[in-house]
């Protein structure tokens, strides 16, 4: 019987027709057979006890929630936490066998990665549906210049290059500059795209968590000082020239001088 996942002919298929459910919708990547072998079967899981023992869960775990990696024979599941792992292993030869790499872990992707040969220093990964050949040492070059960016900017910012002109300016112009010739011409790229994924702030120690969430990076320290603490000065009411009537009848301005001058600053660089 073929697989119609993998195309191998095996004993141990399972008839294709009882094993899909309505909800499968990957018809397209099919090829000519009529079952499921035990090894794409094994990709397919919903309720993985050697998953969940793996990662440490007490429940069992979904394949497609994680990122797959095999890798001199061994395998090594991992969550979107563990990007700096994926790293060394994209970069320490020999190059994964297999390399799927799940970005928004709602998709069965394994089945469609190419296996590479043992003792490779190179080969295929599979992104989500997109598969893509790495030479590592490019995608490595490619990573260290989003993460020099990454230190400073948001992953939004970098995927779109669309910067902010206050973080421009305090990271420097032409330091910026000379990083965005660099990485402008192979935005948009799968490449492009991998790296990203892959990047981690590594400023103050820190490292990227779990979540990923780039839309919210540096919240709390990047909004053109809009939650930083004013110097007293700044919050200072200013008088009118009757200083002796009361505060009740005479309201005073507050100036935030710090707020207004980095808001002429966003508007000066806008032109």
């Amino acid at each position: 019987m073929l697989c119609r996942f993998c195309g191998q002919e095996s004993s141990g298929c399972m008839s294709f027709e009882k094993w899909v459910k309505p909800t499968f919708t990957d018809h397209d990547k099919l090829l000519a057979g009529d079952g499921v072998c035990s090894d794409c079967l094994f990709w397919f899981n919903e309720r993985s006890k050697e998953l969940a023992t793996l990662v440490g869960k007490d429940k069992p775990q979904r394949m497609r929630n994680y990122s797959h990696f095999v890798q001199v024979d061994k395998w090594m599941p991992l969550s979107k936490g563990n990007k700096q792992r994926m790293q060394e292993i994209l970069f320490t030869y020999p190059f994964p066998t297999l390399a799927a790499i799940a970005d928004s872990g709602q998709k069965h992707i394994v089945f469609r990665a190419r296996r590479n040969p043992p003792d490779s220093t190179c080969g295929w990964i599979q992104f989500e549906e997109q598969a893509l050949f790495v030479q590592p040492q490019e995608l490595k070059d490619l990573l260290e210049l989003i993460e020099t960016l990454y230190a400073h900017f948001s992953k939004g910012e970098i995927e779109t290059g669309d910067y902010k002109s206050y973080r421009v300016m305090s990271f420097g112009v032409e330091r910026w500059q000379g990083l965005e010739e660099q990485v402008n011409p192979r935005r948009g790229s799968l490449l492009f795209k991998v790296a990203l994924f892959l990047a981690q702030r590594r400023e103050d120690g820190q490292v990227e968590g779990a979540s990923g969430g780039s839309a919210m990076d540096g919240l709390a320290r990047d909004t053109a000082g809009l939650q930083e603490t004013l110097p007293p000065q700044h919050l200072a009411t200013v008088r009118g020239p009757r200083e002796k009537r009361g505060v009740h009848k005479q309201p005073g301005q507050v100036r935030q001088l710090a707020l207004f001058e980095l808001e002429c600053d966003d508007r000066e660089g806008e032109h």
